[in-house]
């Protein structure tokens, strides 16, 4: 039976360390996850594990500890001193928001997978980085109670490629953060283009600098679309280069195809910077090759901006009747779709109307709610 925390609930161990540092993708997830399972109805605690101190969160709650556990590498750190301090705290599950678990096991587990990337398509990533998602890490994965995902398309692919029995993998899709709305105000707006050099309209994409991500492709398209509609555009990526991929050549494609002077890449911008850029932008643009749920293209139509996207993996599930789609490996396709939306202010508006809608149909309140009673089941 579950022990019981100060106030007689469940005790939840969450592995936080993606917590420490600028907050990108998986840890937004964790921060929004936790802001609402801690004021849903029930006595569970939790204790967030880190290995050095962080931020403040956004909101505070009783029902949420910090400990912070150091002097110890890595992989020490996860694998051993992890465990260790979960059973002397007495946890009654261990939560993963993010592939990895311990191979010491003190309790039930439930792991967020939030793609299969990484097993799909090795290809897309160095050597080292492989390592570290080699079998070993695959098992501890398998033998967790239950697996949260974020996509009917990552379930597939987490009972296909790993083996692992459909009732054990839960889908729990995300949710873009709740400042993700339109503006109407102008000022900000043009202060922001004004800051980044930005022309009213330009082609906005977000996420880290990947392989998987397809910017060659996407500035080549660029290229093709000013050919087909007579004019310049203006292309602005937002992403930190990846560390364990091979590089991407941003600027050589963009010599090759003339556009240089005309991609703008920033490496980092504050929320309410990216919130002014999605209201903006004149098209959201993201041509990844291979997602697990796409959350940018969500918070893009939580804005109001209107969307076009890749035709594969988990963004058509996401993205409904409320995006445009393009072949991803199709420059000429992905031209002619951007170049279409560009010269048609009624298709945007209806794009942009229908992603608003889209986009309410996600939300963190009901994601905490499904994870919280998946906690209750693997617990008993």
């Amino acid at each position: 039976m579950p022990k019981k925390g100060d106030r007689g609930g469940m005790i939840v161990g969450i592995e936080g360390r993606t917590l420490q540092g600028r907050r990108y993708g998986v840890a937004r997830y964790l921060v929004n996850l936790l802001r609402e399972l801690t004021v849903l109805e029930g006595e569970e605690e939790y204790i967030l594990y880190l290995s050095e101190p962080i931020e403040p969160l956004p909101f505070r709650s009783p029902r949420l500890r910090e400990r912070v556990l150091t002097h110890a590498p890595g992989l020490a750190w996860r694998h051993l001193r992890l465990p260790l301090a979960m059973r002397r705290d007495g946890v009654d599950l261990h939560f993963s928001p993010s592939y990895f678990l311990p191979l010491l096991k003190v309790c039930p587990a439930v792991v967020t997978v939030h793609d299969l990337t990484f097993k799909v398509h090795p290809e897309w990533f160095s050597s080292d980085r492989r390592f570290l998602f080699d079998d070993i890490f695959w098992r501890e994965v398998r033998q967790a109670e239950r697996i949260i995902t974020v996509s009917e398309h990552s379930k597939r692919d987490i009972v296909d490629v790993l083996g692992v029995e459909p009732s054990r993998v839960t889908v729990i899709p995300a949710a873009p953060d709740r400042f993700f709305r339109p503006l109407r105000d102008e000022k900000r707006l043009a202060a922001v283009r004004e800051r980044f050099g930005l022309r009213p309209g330009f082609l906005f994409t977000a996420g880290s600098i990947h392989t998987r991500r397809n910017l060659e492709r996407l500035i080549e398209a660029l290229s093709l679309a000013e050919a087909e509609l007579g004019e310049e555009l203006q292309l602005l990526i937002l992403g930190t280069p990846a560390p364990f991929t091979p590089p991407v050549d941003i600027w050589g494609t963009a010599r090759r195809c003339g556009v240089e002077g005309r991609v703008v890449h920033l490496e980092y911008v504050t929320e309410e910077e990216l919130l002014c850029i999605y209201n903006a932008c004149g098209l959201f643009v993201y041509p990844s090759l291979y997602e697990g749920f796409g959350l940018p293209v969500v918070e893009a139509m939580a804005c109001g901006a209107p969307v076009a996207c890749s035709r594969v993996t988990s963004l058509p599930e996401v993205a409904g009747e409320a995006a445009a789609y393009f072949d991803p490996l199709d420059v000429e396709d992905m031209a002619r779709v951007l170049a279409s939306i560009l010269s048609d202010p009624a298709e945007r508006e209806r794009l942009a109307a229908a992603g608003l809608r889209r986009a309410g149909d996600f939300s963190w309140r009901r994601a905490a709610e499904s994870t919280l009673q998946v906690f209750r089941e693997v617990a008993g």
